[in-house]
């Protein structure tokens, strides 16, 4: 297995090398469309809900939550307070916000390593923000797909309910704090993480750009019986924003996440949890997520515009790069300031 993996990186490797050098136009026309995905999409629908979560983690706050929604939580779900308050939270907050989260926990060890591989997959939301400024041309057909991607996560969670209460998790609810500092370290962490993102967002544009090229695409997609355009969002969900399809199919989706995202999870559990887990759990909710959408529909959308979902996602997003840039400069001052910050106090303390 791990021969292969070597093997099959090498390969990944210099195929992507070769595309590069020899295809440069296209490969700067992908780079561009990532990088204007990451500006007028991501950037503007995620940070702020990165930061918080960073924030309400590292101050106490879903600790604190969990003690008044633990009856709750065990009841329906078997989950501890915290862990059930961190589930709830990442459901609505963006993608890798609650894998990042289930791993803090597991690194500081109030997760066994099985539990927290499940939690990452139930703890995996696009989020409203997301939904809303990349994927929903309506305001009725974003809360249509949120309805759908939160009902697949709360059966989800209520079929994998069984093993949590056959394996509880102690409470160890943590005292709330609140200091400056906390503020700054969210800052610089959600920094980070959008940056990671953003890096596998344009090279997964490239990468996509590379398969459509030599005509892989449209082979896995004949075989798969999908539309090339489908395929390109399952490799990557922010190209959702690009595509028509119709609503269900968008739900799916969405509440699947997209290997570009696996990818990122992967870089953040780093090799110590696995995503395979992750990935089984993402698959039954897109069915369940379709399934639902479908039977919602006609409630939430009028007969006469439920054939086609144009994905067009204009209703939040950012017309000018400007605010994104800017936001991304100060952003790399308040991580550089933190980490000459960290410098000085660990220098003194030596």
């Amino acid at each position: 297995m791990k021969n292969a993996k070597k093997i099959l990186t090498v390969v990944f490797s210099v195929s992507f090398c070769l595309f590069c050098l020899c295809f440069p136009p296209d490969v700067k026309l992908a780079a561009a469309v990532g990088i204007n995905r990451c500006i007028t999409i991501l950037i503007p629908s995620l940070y702020a809900m990165m930061t918080a979560s960073v924030l309400l983690m590292k101050c106490g706050v879903l600790s604190t939550a969990g003690r008044y929604i633990s009856p709750i939580t065990r009841r329906i779900f078997g989950m501890n307070g915290e862990v059930g308050a961190v589930f709830l939270f990442s459901v609505i907050s963006g993608y890798p916000v609650g894998a990042k989260i289930i791993y803090s926990m597991y690194t500081e060890g109030r997760l066994p390593k099985k539990t927290a591989e499940l939690m990452a997959g139930l703890c995996f939301g696009a989020g409203a923000a997301f939904i809303f400024g990349c994927a929903a041309s309506t305001a009725e057909i974003g809360g249509l797909i949120l309805v759908s991607n939160l009902s697949a996560e709360l059966i989800m969670a209520i079929i994998l309910s069984p093993y949590f209460r056959k394996n509880p998790i102690e409470e160890k609810f943590r005292k709330t704090t609140v200091s400056g500092d906390a503020l700054t370290d969210s800052v610089a962490s959600a920094g980070k993480s959008l940056r990671d993102m953003c890096f596998c967002v344009i090279i997964f544009s490239v990468f996509s750009k590379m398969l459509e090229k030599s005509g892989i695409i449209g082979k896995i997609a004949d075989i798969f019986h999908l539309d090339e355009n489908i395929f390109s969002a399952v490799l990557d969900i922010t190209a959702i924003s690009e595509i028509s399809v119709n609503i269900p199919t968008a739900a799916a989706l969405i509440s699947f996440g997209g290997v570009c995202v696996f990818f990122q999870i992967s870089a953040i559990f780093r090799g110590k949890l696995s995503v395979f887990p992750l990935v089984a759990i993402r698959i039954a909710a897109a069915v369940l997520s379709y399934g639902i959408c479908r039977i919602l529909q006609p409630i939430f959308i009028s007969g006469d515009v439920t054939a086609v979902f144009a994905a067009s996602g204009c209703m939040h997003r950012e017309a000018s790069p400007v605010p994104s840039v800017m936001l991304i400069i100060m952003t790399g001052a308040v991580i550089a300031e933190s980490a000459k910050i960290k410098g000085m106090i660990k220098a003194d303390s030596e």
